[in-house]
């Protein structure tokens, strides 16, 4: 089955087998699409899986017991195909395991886990990492989705968080992270707005976001959805400059700087999870109640 159908009669969503990638959201009773419909000319994604690592590596690598191995940016989940493990009207829940491709650049054993689920209006996402091996599994994971922007009625749109924050994020210096943050205007602490030239040095990094709840709202304050991060700890914004769609990406980990250990295990932000252990979290994207 390469793509999974949800529906719950308010909202129906789309899923494929490929990557555990969300392609569609979209609100039934008014026939609004939420998801940003991927364009190779622009971005060809819609909303990919980060793991086992989030951005970029210095040098494309890391280093483990001795050893170095390769790994693509945002690692290799995005391009897996996830088995199917269940499949509900309302619900659906996808496996990636370790495979001999990915023993070659992450020599780790893993079940990787995602569910699916919709109620009254929010999807909810969850994931479940397990380690099945005997030593510690060192992994980030984060959540890249991309929200289509219609024509605003009202200006243009925000991004308002639900708590301050710094007026503080990091930047991309050349192919990694900045070591050093940079002014950010937010108004009053909690409002971004999506201008044309926002993102044209890459994206907004937050290693330390306060922020439980992102909203994307016009500048009158009409709200389009909201998403709940799940209380992670790092938030990337991000969109290719000018097109109609931003991504709020909760994460667990971030691209490295140039003085980032190259040992995988000493990255800030890798969780080290135990053998036999789980690691659990989540984020929903909620949409406001018919009218």
């Amino acid at each position: 089955m390469s793509m999974l159908q949800l529906s719950n009669g308010r909202l129906r969503c789309a899923i494929a087998a490929r990557g555990a990638e969300l392609r569609s959201l979209q609100d039934i009773m008014v026939g609004d699409e939420y998801i940003w419909q991927r364009d190779p000319g622009v971005w060809e994604d819609s909303a990919p899986i980060l793991f086992p690592y989030v951005g970029r590596l210095r040098g494309g690598g890391y280093l483990h017991e001795g050893r170095r191995y390769r790994l693509p940016i945002h690692g290799f989940a995005r391009h897996g195909v996830f088995v199917v493990e269940e499949s509900l009207a309302h619900s659906a829940t996808l496996v990636l395991r370790e495979s001999h491709e990915t023993l070659d650049c992450y020599p780790f054993r893993f079940v990787l886990r995602v569910r699916f689920s919709l109620d009254a209006h929010c999807l909810h996402v969850c994931y479940r990492v397990h380690n099945p091996g005997q030593a510690d599994l060192p992994f980030a994971l984060g959540s890249h989705p991309g929200f289509r922007l219609p024509p605003p009625r009202s200006g243009g749109w925000t991004l308002a968080f639900s708590d301050q924050e710094e007026p503080l994020c990091y930047r991309l210096d050349g192919a990694l992270l900045a070591r050093e943050p940079e002014a950010l205007p937010l108004d009053g602490g909690r409002r971004i707005a999506l201008t044309p030239d926002l993102f044209e040095r890459d994206a907004l990094i937050f290693k330390h976001i306060r922020s439980r709840h992102v909203r994307l709202q016009e500048r009158n304050g009409r709200v389009r959805l909201s998403v709940d991060t799940g209380g992670a700890p790092s938030l990337g914004l991000w969109a290719r400059p000018g097109a109609d769609y931003v991504c709020i990406e909760p994460w667990h980990g971030y691209d490295d700087d140039a003085g980032t250990s190259e040992e995988l295990v000493r990255k800030p932000g890798v969780v080290l999870l135990a053998p036999g252990e789980t690691f659990q979290t989540a984020y929903a994207v909620c949409v406001p109640p018919t009218p």
